[in-house]
Formats: C-alpha cells, structure tokens, sequence
C-alpha cells in the first residue's frame, strides 16, 4: 500500500513539472514566431509573409486562433490579397463575437496554471480595427457599399459597447476610427451619415483617452458638410468651437488623394517578473523586466529554476507591460505638383493598448497575486500530506517539485495582435483627375529623409482616392 502512495504521489508530481514545461515551451515559441514575423513584414515581401503566417497556424494554437485570424487579415492587407484579407478578417469577427457572450469567467484553469490556459478574447480596441483595414480592403477594391457596412458595423459596435457598460467601459469610442469612417461614408455619397460621424469624431479627439491634436482636415469636413447639409447651428457651433474650420472647395476636374501610412509595429507585452523565496539560511528578493530575446528569457528561466530547486518557500508572480519597438520614422511628406504635403498623426494605436492595458492592470494584479496564494497554499499542504504517508524524502522532493511547477508555470500573458502598426498618419490633398506620379519621403525626429517611395496614383474626379502604404526603419 506504501508503495503504491509512493508511486502514484511521483507520477502525479512528475505530470506537474511535464505540464509546466508545455506551458513554457508554447510561450517560447510565440516569441520567436513573432520576432520572424516582424522581420519579414519588414523586409517587405509580403507574399511570402502571408504563407509563413498560415503555414504557421499550428504554432498558435487552439486558444489563440483570434490572434491567427488578426494576423493573416492584415498580412493579406499588406499583401494587397484583399478578399483572402476580408475573409480572414470576417473570421476573426465571427470568433471575437463568439467570445464576447462567454463569460470569461470561465477560465478556471488560469488560476491554477496562467492566463494562457483560457483562450485569447481579444480587446474592443482590437476590434474595432479591423473594421478600418476591412473598410479599406473594400475602397481599394471599388467596393465603396461594403465599405460603408464596416462603417455602419462599427457605429453599432461604439453603441453596443456603451450601453452594455453603461457608459463606463474605457474603450468606448475612437476619434480617428469615427473620422476614417466619416470619409468612407462621404466617398459612397451617404452625407448625412458622414457628418454625424465627422462631429463624433471630433468629440472623440477631444474626450477620447488619447490626446492628440485634432486634424485640420475633420475639422473642414464636419463643418463644410453641416454648411452641404443645411445645418447652420450646427455649422456655427462647429465655427464657433474651431475658428480656423473652412469650406472645402473641390476644384473642377481634381479628386482627392488620400495617403495612409502604417507606420511601425504596436509595442510587445514583456514580463514584469517579481520573485521571493526563503531558504533555512538565506532569503531571496528579485524584480526584473524581461524583454522578448530569447537569450534573456532562457537566462531567466535558468536563473528561477535555480532559485527555486533550494528554497523552501517559493512565490513568483508575473504582470504583463508593454514596450515600445523603437521606429525611426515619425512623420512623411509628399512631393507633388511642385508642393510638399505634410503628414498628419491621425492614431496612435500603441498609445491606446498601453492605456488599455493600464486601465484592466488592478484586476490582473488581484488575479495574478490570488493565483499565487493558491499555489503556494496547495503546494505546502500537498508537501505535507506527502511527507506524512510517504515519508520525509518525498516530502521535501514534493516541496521542491512545486517550487519548480511555480517557476515554470507562471508567466504573464503577453498574447496580443502583434502585428498593428503602432501609429497611423494620413495626408490629404487634391490632384487633377488622371495618372500622376507622387514621391513620399519618411521623416525622422529631425526631419531627415531616410527613406523615400515612388508612388504612382490614379485619380478620379470628385471622388477621395485611397492609397496605403507602410513603413518601418528599426532603430
């Protein structure tokens, strides 16, 4: 009977470190994928990018198919494949929806393992972004109805999201999201849904949870579409609000050109790791933030294994906190017709996620330090009960085999869409109808060119003419 107690404790502490080590190895290979993605993006062979992602759909996993589906869309995009984008997109809509009804509290075994034993969800930010790049696979493709049902799709999003939080969820509505959707709906001849749209916007840039400065452009547009419309309170109020607001006037013959840059990558969650242990002898205090490089992290690893085959008591709990991907490029400008275009900074998206995350940081700490409790607790009882009816040996084996399972097994969850540019800029102007050769120039923080793109536009008279590029120079 002692024998078999034996066995059977081995066996199920044996299962616990293999379950670790899963955990741990699944982590790792997020990291590196993600740091061969960002490289091909980069280097701008976007073909190639798009069958690396879905020869890659296994590495992500069942629990993370949200974040496949986020990647394959916009790498399409890139890739100028916009139905395979569109569908892929339409995918992780369906999926993200699915989530929403569930109750994340669900996820029971993310308090006895980590947060990513339950399924990647998503954040409404997140969401609410595919709908831009949707809307845009559609514009480019002369498709400007469907493009306006992403636009009307999102406005019933921004209005979901506040009833069901009643008005107090943070991602509630975005500036620029309003402000892109005004000019799909002007672009498809739906004036009266582009000014309600222009107007929210510019109350979103103003009350929104960013704080940058509002476009000179949405400012003319929400005002000269009050002026088309009829509305002259409106029209004065906006006047009034934004003195420097104008009447557009489109000459005869001209449309406009809109410029749409991606520029770099939305910052990487790493870990905050804080860790405490207590030998007979000797205590143990560490804080460390631990970077994406593999080198780093198999370092840490090492170093906590360590630490926690020789104590007797071992805690260690790990928040997520985003980092910035340094990009050289800060702005552009467009040289055309003998004038130089400057770029506007129109969203921030690694501002949003930081801000995001910032706001959900109490409720993971509370989450992530009970977790901690309850491993701790389970373990020391386990380690008793095994000493008790094993003996000592097993006992202090027990002890060192849940230290161990804690060191492997906690880690933050740093699961995200990676591949979002961190900023968007636009710039917008107007070109006679016909063929014309545009260049961009890239801006650093000194205004220096590094980097300069040929582009060749087609414009069509009375219309907004799409054009996206992206750019990226790594520090």
């Amino acid at each position: 009977m002692c024998n078999s107690i034996q066995v059977n404790n081995i066996i199920s502490l044996g299962l616990l470190v293999f379950s670790s080590l899963c955990f741990f190895s699944c982590a790792s290979n997020m990291t590196a994928y993600y740091g061969k993605l960002r490289t091909k993006i980069d280097a701008g062979d976007y073909q190639g990018t798009t069958k690396f992602v879905d020869k890659s759909k296994g590495t992500y996993g069942s629990k993370n198919m949200l974040m496949y589906f986020f990647d394959s869309g916009i790498v399409n995009h890139f890739a100028k494949d916009y139905d395979a984008s569109s569908k892929k997109f339409e995918d992780a809509k369906n999926l993200y929806s699915q989530y929403y009804q569930k109750s994340i509290s669900a996820g029971v075994g993310s308090m006895f393992f980590n947060d990513s034993t339950i399924p990647y969800y998503g954040n409404d930010f997140e969401r609410a972004h595919v709908s831009i790049f949707e809307a845009l696979n559609y514009i480019l493709q002369g498709r400007d109805n469907e493009a306006v049902v992403e636009a009307r799709q999102i406005d019933t999003l921004f209005k979901n999201w506040a009833v069901e939080q009643n008005y107090k969820n943070f991602y509630r509505d975005d500036g620029f999201i309003r402000y892109f959707m005004g000019l799909v709906y002007e672009n498809a001849g739906y004036l009266n849904d582009a000014h309600i749209s222009y107007y929210r916007a510019l109350q979103a840039y103003k009350n929104g949870i960013l704080t940058l400065k509002i476009p000179s452009d949405l400012i003319d547009d929400a005002y000269t579409s009050a002026l088309t419309l009829g509305m002259i309170q409106r029209a004065n109020e906006i006047k009034n609000s934004y003195p420097q607001a104008k009447k557009r006037i489109i000459p005869d013959g001209f449309g406009e050109c809109v410029i749409v840059s991606y520029n770099g990558f939305v910052p990487e969650k790493v870990e905050n790791i804080l860790e405490f242990a207590l030998g007979k002898i000797w205590g143990y205090v560490s804080s460390v933030e631990v970077d994406n490089d593999q080198e780093v992290q198999d370092f840490q690893k090492a170093k906590s294994i360590g630490v926690s085959l020789f104590a007797n008591d071992y805690i260690k709990v790990s928040f997520p906190k985003y980092k910035d991907i340094e990009n050289k490029i800060v702005a552009f400008n467009v040289n055309v017709e003998n004038k130089e275009i400057r770029s506007v900074l129109v969203q921030n998206i690694g501002v949003i996620a930081k801000k995001v995350l910032d706001d959900k940081i109490g409720t993971i700490y509370a989450k992530t330090l009970a977790r901690a409790a309850v491993k701790y607790v389970i373990g020391k009882s386990v380690s008793r009960k095994v000493e008790e009816s094993s003996g000592s040996t097993l006992g202090v084996l027990s002890q060192i085999t849940f230290n161990l399972y804690n060191s492997l097994s906690e880690q933050a969850d740093k699961r995200a869409w990676n591949t979002l540019p961190d900023t968007i800029l636009m710039a917008r102007f107007y070109l006679p109808k016909g063929k014309r050769n545009i260049t961009i120039n890239y801006l650093d923080k000194n205004e220096k060119i590094i980097n300069s793109q040929d582009v060749e536009v087609d414009i069509s008279e009375a219309k907004k003419n799409f054009y996206v590029v992206r750019a990226s120079v790594m520090e």
